[in-house]
């Protein structure tokens, strides 16, 4: 048996990503040995990128199956006609994803990762971004890193529909902790003054973005993208003329913890 492994890896970024370099789709669905090194992969680097793979949408959701169980499309996104677990998100359709977010943190239970394949790509434009979250929480200073401990926020999608979370997660595999707020969905850190939590939870927001922490994806039709959604955050450029769709399966996960 040999100990070389099946998947090479490189790093896309200092921080986040890597690709596989002449990704196998029959490889990545076959060998156990495979997926395996993908699943670890994702948990080094959070981001993983397979390039030109142009998946069936069978073949898309079998990938999905590797990191979990697909979960089905939310109600208020359009999801594939023959496919309901496949989400399809089009710009032609007004879809628009151009602020930092962590999937569906206005929910308990969040998807513990997502694989996302580009179908139609503009010519120039529509790239996405990740930044990573557990360096944005390892580079704030000893006395916020106190003052942010037990503290917890509400996430909501519209008014009354939200779930509350810590502030500071810890990924249940690898053991590290992740700032855990963002711009589309933390309302306001909950066991805080308000007039301390409106000072505090603009700058933690504005802290995740910063570029050291991200890698930029430069899409083409066929790529697929998987990412780590309990410690990253990501960024739809609407930058292009024409049209973007992509097809996104999310994985079961659980509620997030402290």
């Amino acid at each position: 048996m040999s100990d070389q492994p099946a998947l090479n890896l490189v790093p896309l970024s200092g921080r986040i990503g890597a690709a596989v370099t002449d990704p196998d789709l029959d490889l990545l669905l076959a060998d156990e040995g495979a997926q395996a090194e993908l699943r670890q992969a994702l948990l080094d680097h959070m981001v993983v990128v397979l390039r030109d793979l142009d998946p069936t949408p069978e073949q898309h959701l079998d990938l999905a199956r590797v990191f979990g169980e697909p979960l089905p499309g939310e109600a208020n996104n359009p999801s594939h006609p023959d496919f309901p677990d496949i989400v399809v998100f089009d710009s032609e359709g007004g879809y628009k994803a151009d602020r930092w977010h962590t999937d569906v943190t206005f929910r308990p239970v969040i998807p513990k990762a997502a694989v996302l394949c580009m179908r139609v790509n503009p010519e120039v434009g529509g790239d996405t971004m990740w930044t990573n979250c557990c360096d944005a929480w390892d580079e704030l200073s000893n006395g916020m890193k106190r003052l942010l401990e037990n503290r917890r926020a509400y996430h909501e999608i519209v008014p009354g529909h939200g779930a509350e979370h810590p502030v500071v997660v810890t990924h249940p595999e690898t053991g590290r902790q992740a700032l855990f707020v963002n711009e589309i969905f933390t309302r306001r850190i909950v066991n805080l003054p308000p007039y301390e939590s409106d000072a505090i939870l603009p700058f933690l927001i504005e802290h995740v973005k910063r570029p050291e922490f991200t890698y930029r994806h430069r899409w083409a039709a066929g790529d697929i993208v998987i990412w780590d959604n309990r410690v990253t955050q990501h960024y739809a450029l609407f930058d292009f003329v024409g049209r973007r769709m992509v097809h996104r399966v999310g994985i079961a996960g659980t509620a997030p913890a402290a």
